[in-house]
């Protein structure tokens, strides 16, 4: 819905939105009462290239996908609020709303003296209590004269109710044409999901079991298990539907692993293999036309000279470039950790254009690196130098105290989602309910298919 003023946490989500609309092709339906951008504070906002104007080409690029776009108009809508009600596809209207280039107080004032008086002022009210009275790109006008209104109501509730007809009337396939199976309630409880995920990052847990609880009858067929220990990859159904999981695993990695190193891998870090592994996933569920669902705990690559003699870097890389070549739509969830550059190639928002949302959970913490990392990294320098002119080191390690904090203010759940850093956090128990609504979304209307007979990842699953 587009609000009353636009402001600059607004348009953010405008652009957010018209992403998660693109990658599973679904409608966009606005509800606009918009009386233009949030003038005392329009720098913010208005020229940049994520700027309030971004939504009415967006739009454009929506229509030309051939996805539509509706929208149902209330009240008064002048400037940026009459470009948000004129850009969609399909225009409901209420009789008392309406859009225009220029509403009241713009039309009033269009002549600039250099300057205000209190004799300007009274000229200011009486011009514009005249043009009040007929507001421009009123329903007589779009309605009557130009067509823009493809219907008027009565009522608001006539408004809403005009919409679910429209939506009624867009093609999607039942989704029996893309079931593999009937639809099943997981065999273990969504309940459980609060004492099997810890809310302590430093305890681990069984990424099976968090899994178990969220799809059809708790099953799945897991891809290479023997390989990257400390990822999953594999497929699941959600509502009969077929989705491809990709999770970090927790806890300590067999005894050898990493491979390429001497010191014991720990679950929730990426090394060689799983990131090979999630390479080779993503591209065959890119072959099968399959969405993917993304489970994030991690606090993000191996680093050191033997990880970089093993690739790691190019890899990261690699799986990016994976990701944009599968063009399937893809979900994220982040269970607990979002770090470092694991934090992109996961599937996440920044680093690609398929992900069509992300959740976050009360456990969710997401930074480009842990706060006292991330001060030892800004500091350790500083504090030689201190050391060796025989200088206090307290002031540098209140300074690396205050950065620390300073990560975990601007990291956890509520600051996430109020900087978009997630689109919603969610509640546990509730989360398959995400998942059914994400596999529902994508298979509506597919752009491409693949037969399920033609599939290969089950046939490489089961070998």
């Amino acid at each position: 819905m587009a609000r009353r003023r636009l402001g600059s946490r607004p348009v953010r989500e405008h652009a957010a939105r018209h992403q998660y609309l693109q990658a599973p092709d679904i409608p966009l339906l606005w509800l606009v009462h918009c009386s233009g951008v949030q003038l005392p504070e329009q720098e913010k906002f208005y020229a940049d290239r994520r700027g309030g104007g971004t939504c009415f080409f967006r739009h454009a690029e929506l229509e030309q996908a051939g996805i539509p776009v509706l929208a149902g108009i209330f009240g008064t809508n002048p400037a940026g609020g009459g470009y948000q009600g004129i850009s969609p596809t399909i225009l409901l209207a209420h009789k008392d709303a309406n859009i225009a280039v220029g509403g009241v107080g713009i039309v009033s004032g269009m002549a600039p003296r250099g300057g205000f008086d209190v004799e300007g002022l009274e000229e200011l009210i009486a011009r514009t209590r005249d043009i009040k009275e007929r507001p421009p790109g009123r329903v007589e006008t779009h309605y009557g004269d130009t067509g823009f209104f493809a219907q008027v109501y009565e009522e608001e509730q006539g408004v809403l109710d005009g919409l679910k007809e429209y939506m009624r009337a867009i093609p999607a396939y039942e989704p029996k044409f893309f079931r593999v199976a009937q639809p099943a309630q997981p065999r273990l409880p969504a309940d459980d999901l609060y004492h099997l995920l810890p809310f302590n990052q430093k305890e681990t847990y069984s990424f099976d079991d968090i899994l178990a609880r969220l799809v059809d009858g708790s099953e799945h067929m897991e891809f290479r298990p023997g390989y990257g220990p400390e990822v999953y990859t594999g497929l699941v159904k959600v509502d009969g539907l077929l989705l491809g999981v990709v999770g970090n695993r927790q806890g300590l990695l067999p005894k050898g692993y990493p491979e390429y190193a001497d010191y014991p891998g720990i679950g929730g870090k990426l090394y060689r293999q799983g990131l090979i592994k999630m390479n080779d996933f993503v591209t065959q569920c890119g072959r099968d036309r399959v969405p993917v669902v993304w489970f994030q705990d991690t606090t993000g690559i191996d680093v050191g000279d033997l990880a970089e003699k093993a690739e790691l870097l190019g890899l990261g890389q690699s799986l990016i470039y994976s990701i944009q070549q599968t063009d399937v739509p893809m979900m994220l969830v982040v269970l607990r950790k979002g770090s470092a550059a694991a934090h992109y190639i996961m599937g996440g928002p920044t680093a690609n254009r398929h992900n069509a949302f992300t959740l976050g959970t009360a456990a969710t913490e997401i930074y480009v690196m842990h706060g006292e990392t991330a001060a030892v990294a800004t500091y350790a320098r500083r504090a030689i130098k201190d050391k060796d002119a025989g200088k206090p080191l307290e002031p540098i390690a209140q300074k690396m105290n205050e950065m620390a904090q300073k990560y975990v203010d601007t990291s956890r759940p509520a600051y996430c989602a109020q900087h978009g850093f997630v689109d919603e956090v969610v509640n546990l128990s509730a989360l398959r309910g995400y998942l059914q609504a994400f596999a529902g979304a994508v298979y509506q209307n597919p752009q491409s298919i693949c037969p399920r007979h033609l599939m290969m990842l089950p046939r490489l699953v089961k070998g």
